[in-house]
């Protein structure tokens, strides 16, 4: 039985607006920007400088969560942020405040379907952590990503609506205003339902030197991930595509968008799967997999099979996700629950992905387009060593109350 399954419904709610919110932001703003007659140096400046600001916040609001011992302040403020930078963008093109705004708001962060979901995600995993049970907790922080991810996925479409009331006859820079006066709502709404959300209170101690070596290996194992990632993040994978199989946009498109509705599907047997496994080999395997179909990818000579692959290895790669996740929150203390995710999000994973993209860029430009897939394989596999290595005697809870039933 799930207790305080009001805040667990609201809590999901939340990183589901948030991402309908941010799937908009994170697929329009380049090109807004490009409307608004900023070149492509200045998008790349505003992408950057908010993806480090992003794991900045997130690294900040796992440790002054944890200092404050107030998770519940941090949903308001990270509503609030979200909201200041839909006002912004609704009322200027100044690029200065542009780019402010997309500093404050983390644009070009995952607010929803990312590691962390953002500087959002620290307080809102511990605290979904603090209100379920140890043997729902798989199931629901599963139904957290799906959520997130699919109305992620619905915010993106509505990208395309610019482009579709423009053809009416409507100002194409009036409708991303109107959308991002929608953003701004859907931060104001977040942080009235962060505010109903009950806090839960813990007993602080000191953190022992057990947990702190548990964040630090997480943060290593995301280090290794968040750099793995970055250098086939999604623009460069669809440019990849476009340049080693001359496909269309049009059919990329269509490619991602169904990996992206599979991915968040496996989120539904991810809890069986781990009950199966146990939490860490499931981990490790479907992430082995996933590391072995993205080295095939560059191998196969047709677009339609290469993409059939490309959405199996989204799958593989995905469903470990939630347990991850979930996995964390079993095994680190309650105190310290929104500082591992701080930690290991913003510093392990959200830094090196915000920087490795560079290399990708030059390693497929100057030396081999297919590169950059190798190498990731490589560390995701490295990851899966790591992994296990550090965490393989290590059950959740969960896990072992049922190895002593």
């Amino acid at each position: 039985m799930i207790s305080g399954q009001r805040d667990v419904n609201l809590l999901i709610l939340m990183r589901g607006l948030r991402g309908f919110g941010y799937g908009f932001l994170n697929t329009a703003l380049g090109i807004y920007l490009v409307q608004l007659g900023y070149s492509l140096l200045q998008v790349g400046l505003v992408v950057t400088v908010a993806g480090v600001s992003s794991a900045i916040l997130i690294v900040s609001a796992g440790l002054l969560s944890y200092k404050a011992n107030n998770r519940k302040i941090f949903l308001i403020l990270s509503a609030l942020l979200m909201s200041a930078l839909g006002a912004i963008y609704v009322s200027t093109a100044s690029f200065p405040l542009l780019l402010l705004g997309a500093v404050l708001g983390g644009a070009g962060s995952a607010g929803a379907g990312g590691p962390g979901g953002g500087p959002f995600g620290p307080a809102q995993q511990a605290l979904l952590a603090d209100k379920v049970s140890a043997i729902e907790r798989n199931r629901v922080f599963s139904i957290n990503a799906l959520v997130g991810t699919l109305l992620f996925s619905l915010g993106a479409a509505f990208a395309a609506l610019p482009e579709t009331f423009s053809a009416l006859g409507l100002d194409r820079i009036l409708v991303y205003r109107l959308l991002f006066l929608i953003f701004m709502g859907l931060g104001l709404v977040t942080a009235f339902l962060s505010y109903v959300v009950q806090d839960v209170m813990i007993e602080k101690r000191k953190t022992i030197d057990q947990e702190k070596r548990l964040i630090g290996k997480f943060t290593l194992t995301a280090t290794l991930n968040g750099f793995g990632f970055g250098l086939i993040p999604l623009p460069l994978i669809t440019l990849w595509f476009s340049i080693v199989f001359g496909a269309s946009a049009f059919y990329i498109s269509l490619v991602i968008s169904a990996s992206t509705i599979a991915s968040a599907f496996s989120y539904l047997f991810a809890p069986s799967l781990a009950k199966r496994l146990g939490s860490v080999k499931m981990i490790v395997s479907t992430r082995l997999v996933s590391a072995v179909l993205l080295v095939l990818l560059p191998i196969i000579p047709f677009f339609v099979v290469a993409s059939i692959f490309y959405v199996a290895r989204s799958i593989f790669l995905s469903v470990g996700m939630p347990i991850r996740q979930s996995y964390m929150m079993g095994i680190v203390g309650a105190e310290e629950r929104a500082m591992a995710v701080g930690v290991s999000s913003g510093l392990g994973w959200g830094l090196p992905y915000a920087v490795s993209p560079v290399f990708s860029g030059y390693i497929m430009q100057e030396v081999a387009s297919s590169l950059p897939l190798y190498i990731s394989a490589l560390l995701q596999t490295a990851n899966s060593a790591v992994y296990y290595l550090f965490f393989h005697g290590l059950k959740p809870p969960e896990e072992s109350a049922n190895k002593s039933l």
